[in-house]
C-alpha cells in the first residue's frame, strides 16, 4: 500500500521537472533570438550607414551666411573651429564666428544675405559675428566685429521691423541704419573712428557713452572707450581736370607733367590725393596727405590708365568724404616710336582648361594690349588680365598669347593644350 503513493509522487516530480526545464529552455531561446536580432540590426546599420564625417553645408539661403563678391590680392579666412588660415575664394560661405583678414595692398568685399555689403580695406581683420533670420518673425540680423583696419558698410532697406545690421570694434558697438553708408577705422593704438557718409548709426562705447550719428557726421573713440566731440565731415571735392575718361597724349610721357585739379572745399585746410592703377586704391602710386592747394602736378606718368580721387581735411586734420574716382589715360601720339622699343613683359600665371573653355591669367605692362588666338582681351590698369575663351575644336592644339606694348614692341607666347569633350 505504500508503493503506489510513491509512484504517483515520482510521476508528479518528473512532470514538474519537465515543465521547469521546458520553460527555462523557452526563455533562453527567446533571449537568444532577441540578442541575434539586435546584433543583426547593429551589423546592418553599421555596414549600410556611411561613416561619420563633417556635416554638409546647407545651400545658401536666407539664414545661410555671406559670400565674397570681390577678392583683391592676399585675402585669408579662418573658419570657426579650425586653426588654419585658407585663401579666400567666392565659393566659401561665411558664417558666424568666421574670421577674414586682408594683407597689404589687398581688399575684399562681402555680400550678406540681407543685402548688406562690407568692403574690407588692406591690413584689416574682421569677425562675422552674426548672419541669421528668425524663422517665425523673419527678422534678419547681420553683425561684424572689426579688430583692426578699415571697413566700409552699405546697408539696404530692412525687410521687416526689428531687422538690424550691427558693427562693433574693441571700443564701440552700434547699429547701422537702413540705406546707410558708413566707414569704421580701428588704429593700431586701439582708437576707433566712426564716420557716416549717409544714413545713421546709433551705439554705445565701452565706457557707456551713447553716440548717435547722422549724415556727414563722425566721432573718434579713444582706446579706453571715451568718445570725443562729434564733428561734421567736409564735403567731397568736385574733380575738374582731367575730366573722367580723358585721354592725354604726350610724345614722351616720362618727361611730361600731368595736372590734377579740383574745386576748393570751404573750411578745408588741406587735401588727401590718391592715384592708382585700380579704382580700389589698394596700391596707390600717389598717396599724398596734407596737400595745401586745390591742384597737384604729377611728373613722369608712363603710358597707361590711372584712377584718382581727393578728400578734404579741416584744420584739426579730420578727413572728409572722398570724391568719386575719375579715370584718365596717358598715351603716345599714334605712330610715335612704333615698334622700335623692346617687347613688353608677358607672364602667363595659369592656363586652366575645362572641357573646351580655357581660362588664361597673366600680366603684362600697363597700357599694353593682349590677344589670345587673335581675340582681344581686357587688360587692367596694372597690366593684369584674366580671360575665358572657347576653343571650338577637340584634340591637341596651340594657344597663342600676344602682348603689344605701348611702344609697339611685341611679346608672344605659345602654349600647347589638349581639348577633350
Amino acid at each position: 500500500m505504500s508503493y503506489k503513493p510513491k509512484r504517483e509522487r515520482q510521476a508528479e516530480d518528473d512532470l514538474l521537472d519537465w515543465f521547469t526545464v521546458s520553460y527555462r529552455t523557452i526563455y533562453i531561446g527567446i533571449a537568444a533570438l532577441i540578442g541575434l536580432a539586435a546584433a543583426g540590426g547593429y551589423y546592418y546599420y553599421t555596414r549600410s550607414s556611411p561613416p561619420p564625417g563633417p556635416s554638409p553645408e546647407p545651400a545658401l539661403g536666407a539664414a545661410a551666411g555671406a559670400r565674397f563678391s570681390l577678392i583683391e590680392g592676399n585675402v585669408k579666412v579662418k573658419r570657426v573651429g579650425t586653426f588654419e588660415w585658407v585663401s579666400a575664394d567666392r565659393s566659401i560661405i561665411l558664417r558666424k564666428s568666421d574670421l577674414v583678414k586682408t594683407g597689404a595692398s589687398s581688399s575684399a568685399e562681402i555680400s550678406f544675405f540681407d543685402g548688406t555689403v562690407v568692403h574690407i580695406r588692406p591690413d584689416s581683420l574682421i569677425t562675422i559675428e552674426e548672419t541669421s533670420e528668425d524663422p517665425s518673425t523673419k527678422q534678419r540680423k547681420v553683425a561684424t566685429h572689426i579688430s583692426s583696419g578699415e571697413v566700409n558698410f552699405q546697408t539696404v532697406r530692412r525687410n521687416v521691423p526689428g531687422s538690424a545690421a550691427e558693427v562693433s570694434t574693441p571700443t564701440v558697438k552700434g547699429t547701422v541704419g537702413e540705406m546707410s553708408n558708413a566707414n569704421i577705422r580701428v588704429a593700431e593704438g586701439g582708437d576707433s573712428d566712426v564716420r557716416v557718409i549717409g544714413g545713421s548709426i546709433r551705439g554705445e562705447t565701452r565706457s557707456g557713452q551713447r553716440i548717435e550719428l547722422g549724415k556727414s557726421e563722425a566721432v573718434r573713440i579713444d582706446a579706453g572707450g571715451k568718445a570725443g566731440e562729434k564733428f561734421t565731415l567736409l564735403a567731397a571735392p568736385a574733380l575738374l581736370a582731367p575730366p573722367h575718361m580723358a585721354e592725354i597724349s604726350y610724345p614722351d610721357p616720362t618727361r611730361a607733367t600731368t595736372l590734377l585739379a579740383w574745386k576748393s572745399v570751404p573750411a578745408a585746410a588741406s587735401y588727401h590725393v590718391m592715384v592708382d592703377y585700380s579704382p580700389y586704391f589698394n596700391r596707390p602710386l600717389v598717396d599724398r596727405k596734407g596737400h595745401g592747394d586745390a591742384s597737384v602736378e604729377l611728373r613722369g606718368l608712363d603710358v597707361g590708365k590711372y584712377y584718382w580721387r581727393v578728400a578734404a581735411a579741416d584744420k584739426d586734420q579730420n578727413e572728409g568724404v572722398f570724391s568719386d574716382f575719375q579715370r584718365f589715360t596717358v598715351t603716345r601720339p599714334s605712330g610715335a616710336a612704333a615698334g622700335t622699343g623692346p617687347p613688353p613683359p608677358l607672364v602667363i600665371e595659369s592656363l586652366d582648361l575645362r572641357q573646351n573653355l580655357l581660362q588664361v591669367k597673366g600680366k603684362t605692362e600697363p597700357g599694353a594690349s593682349v590677344t589670345i588666338n587673335g581675340q582681344r582681351v581686357d587688360v587692367q590698369g596694372d597690366g593684369g588680365f584674366n580671360e575665358f575663351i572657347t576653343l571650338p575644336t577637340a584634340g591637341k592644339q596651340v594657344v597663342t598669347i600676344r602682348s603689344t606694348g605701348i611702344n609697339g614692341g611685341i611679346n608672344e607666347q605659345r602654349r600647347p593644350v589638349v581639348v577633350a569633350y
